[in-house]
């Protein structure tokens, strides 16, 4: 596994400085969500000169751009407003076709009113198929993370096997999923190699699932580390992205004091010896031989 984070931990960066930090903190990687303020990618004066010169910040630092990511829904039921989504999808999946970045996230969206939710999954799923094409001919994997109102993994499930198509996989966010109260050992086994991308985050819930306060990993009720180990044994070896929200909550520690953390703890969490599981207590090797039967005196 490689570890990396998104942008939306600092803000106030710029795309050299996200580079030089992702590099010297230890990260492999960076998702970008946003740069300075311009949270439309495409529009960003930083990525729109020649696509070379932004590839090779990232290859003189052996810093990966994993993914560009972006706040595009596909559960509308009014069609300009659908195209209008597909545009932008379409837009990032051109941007990171020049840039050569493997991942485009999106979100499944939210359940309107008059609306349901198997009627709105359907819409997300034909919005889906429809931009397979797109996405293959650019050689771009879309990732659905789960959001909105489709928070569980039985609805990302759902969404990627109805697309079928390895140009669609999910990015899978477990302090979103525990919103829907659904712990690792129900949702990262559930979808398994259909997960693309993992964002990874902790935080403290009620319990009702209300997100109280985001907290430093390994110090909240999200199971980073139980994570990662589940991750490890469906030999997971994409990336764990820090998500952040310092872009939506300032009272946040900033990026300078949360990331170097973040990525010695994460290190020391996939490299970790993994426990054996077994139901079997006993040693297995060891011959078990019947007793000799004493003979009657």
């Amino acid at each position: 596994m490689k570890i990396a984070f998104s942008s939306l931990a600092c803000p106030g960066w710029d795309l050299t400085t996200i580079i030089d930090n992702a590099s010297s903190m230890g990260f492999d990687g960076v998702e970008l969500r946003g740069l300075q303020g311009e949270l439309h990618l495409p529009c960003s004066r930083e990525l729109a000169g020649p696509s070379q010169v932004v590839r090779n910040k990232f290859a003189d630092h052996q810093i990966e751009l994993v993914c560009v990511s972006s706040s595009a829904t596909l559960s509308s039921k009014n069609r300009r407003e659908l195209a209008k989504q597909k545009d932008i999808i379409t837009e990032y999946i051109e941007l990171a076709q020049r840039l050569e970045c493997p991942f485009v996230r999106i979100f499944a969206g939210d359940v309107g009113e008059l609306d349901n939710k198997r009627a709105a999954m359907s819409r997300v799923a034909e919005a889906l198929i429809s931009l397979v094409p797109v996405a293959s001919r650019a050689g771009i994997t879309l990732l659905v993370e789960n959001g909105g109102d489709f928070l569980g993994s039985d609805d990302m499930w759902f969404l990627s096997d109805a697309a079928n198509h390895p140009a669609v996989k999910i990015c899978w966010n477990q302090c979103t999923g525990m919103m829907n109260l659904e712990r690792p050992t129900t949702s990262i086994p559930r979808l398994g190699n259909r997960i693309g991308m993992m964002h990874v985050c902790d935080a403290d819930f009620s319990g009702d699932g209300t997100l109280l306060k985001y907290q430093a990993l390994g110090e909240g009720q999200v199971e980073v580390s139980r994570q990662i180990e589940l991750l490890r044994g469906l030999a997971y070896d994409r990336y764990l992205v820090f998500d952040w929200p310092k872009l939506w909550q300032e009272s946040l520690p900033n990026a300078a004091s949360i990331l170097p953390t973040t990525a010695s703890w994460l290190q020391t969490q996939i490299s970790a010896k993994q426990n054996i599981l077994s139901a079997y207590k006993a040693d297995k090797n060891k011959p078990n031989y019947a007793a000799a039967s004493t003979p009657a005196s």
